[in-house]
């Protein structure tokens, strides 16, 4: 028996790595002979990753630039025609001999990074091989346009099983797209169940970034991506932040630590990069240090589960700051951080400024006011984490259960 995860853009952006850790994990849990493939698009970099846990990722050949304009040649020509691409058809003889394709990645079932249609494409040739497809915690949506919501509704229709991350992504398939409820089941992100190392380990990272331990501590997760998506002003946002920052140093006292949390080769999405500007704007201010490292996703979240507050324009930095019980801020530009921060903390999270756009954050103003109030409740916040966090696990181990299911109902036939 065997499974393949999809959606899998790599590892260097360890948003990514907080999901497939965790499935991988809950997966050998519940079935240690289990054998599982990663499509990945950096196979050679999170093969050093995924080591650890007995998993080797596949290169994913079916995302490939001229995948869509092969697999259309070869739908034209006879079926005695040589294959046109060992690695696709490598990719493709995998998933037609799965137990399981389970589709991973969070949120690229959406409009926001234009990559859907090659999102679907493993789980389309799964579901043409009478493979059973499950979407995992995904935030779907919203969709632009009527043809990228059909294309996903689709691939959903014959899927096994659709689980959401937040209520918001729930109401939107099941009343605003029209998927049958009973397909969709409402949980939580598998990050919620990634563990930390030991809190001595994560004391020795602190104090080797110069950070003590007794002080006020705020990790930032700023993104080199988000003016991109959100369509802002990149020298601004560097200009907002510098200030923000400085605030937390002169107002609060605090030591800053910025966690770089995607590091991808595309510089467009590379966080080391946005890091660096911040550092020379802030005229490299001993009380702001760049967890520069290689982390790993479990060692930037036992980073950020050691600070006072988190502020981060990445969901998973989020993500771990509020599954260790940290006040968390969250700067949002699409479904996901709202849908999250409602779940856990209320809509009343919202409206006391627990959560801000990015076009809110780019007013100083409103940045300022938003930190200052999520400081001076940090303690209140943690409380209420510390009540609904058991739940949260137990929706996010809860999509593993149902994942069993379905190969169990595979097993049966």
């Amino acid at each position: 028996m065997n499974a393949i995860i999809t959606g899998i853009t790599g590892l260097r952006n360890r948003g990514v790595e907080a999901l497939v850790v965790p499935i991988i994990e809950q997966l050998h849990q519940r079935r240690p002979d289990l054998a599982i493939d990663v499509l990945s698009c950096s196979p050679e970099y999170d093969e050093i990753r995924l080591q650890p846990l007995g998993v080797k990722p596949i290169h994913d050949y079916l995302r490939s630039n001229n995948s869509r304009r092969l697999q259309k040649l070869q739908t034209n020509l006879s079926h005695f025609h040589k294959p046109l691409s060992p690695g696709y058809q490598s990719n493709l003889e995998k998933i037609r001999k799965a137990s399981i394709v389970i589709a991973s990645g969070g949120d690229v079932f959406s409009s926001d990074y234009g990559a859907l249609k090659r999102h679907l494409l493993p789980l389309e040739l799964a579901l043409n091989a009478d493979v059973p497809v499950v979407f995992l915690a995904q935030s779907i949506g919203p969709f632009k346009t009527t043809d990228e919501a059909e294309a996903w509704l689709k691939v959903a229709r014959r899927s096994k099983l659709v689980t959401v991350r937040e209520r918001l992504s729930y109401n939107y398939v099941t009343k605003d797209l029209g998927l049958d409820p009973s397909l969709v089941k409402h949980t939580a992100d598998p990050a919620f169940l990634l563990r930390p190392p030991s809190q001595e380990i994560v004391a020795k990272m602190l104090i080797n970034y110069g950070i003590e331990l007794d002080r006020p501590k705020i990790a930032i997760a700023p993104s080199q991506a988000i003016c991109r998506y959100a369509v802002q002003d990149y020298e601004k946002h560097i200009d907002v932040w510098s200030k923000v920052v400085k605030l937390m140093v002169n107002e609060f006292e605090a030591q800053v630590l910025i966690i770089p949390h995607v590091q991808e080769i595309n510089p467009n999405n590379n966080d080391l990069l946005f890091a660096t500007q911040l550092l020379k704007a802030l005229d490299y201010n001993p009380q702001v240090r760049l967890a520069g490292a290689d982390h790993t996703a479990s060692e930037f979240k036992g980073l950020i589960g050691a600070c006072d507050m988190v502020v981060a324009e990445r969901m998973h930095p989020a993500i771990a700051g509020l599954s260790s019980g940290v006040c968390t801020m969250p700067v949002g530009y699409s479904v996901k951080a709202e849908g999250i921060m409602t779940d856990l903390l209320g809509s009343e999270a919202l409206h006391d400024g627990l959560l801000i756009s990015i076009q809110q954050f780019l007013n100083v103003d409103i940045a300022c006011e938003a930190i200052i109030n999520s400081w001076k409740k940090r303690h209140e916040v943690v409380n209420q984490l510390s009540q609904i966090l058991p739940q949260a696990k137990q929706a996010a181990a809860f999509n593993f259960d149902m994942v069993f299911d379905c190969l169990e109902q595979k097993d049966n036939k």
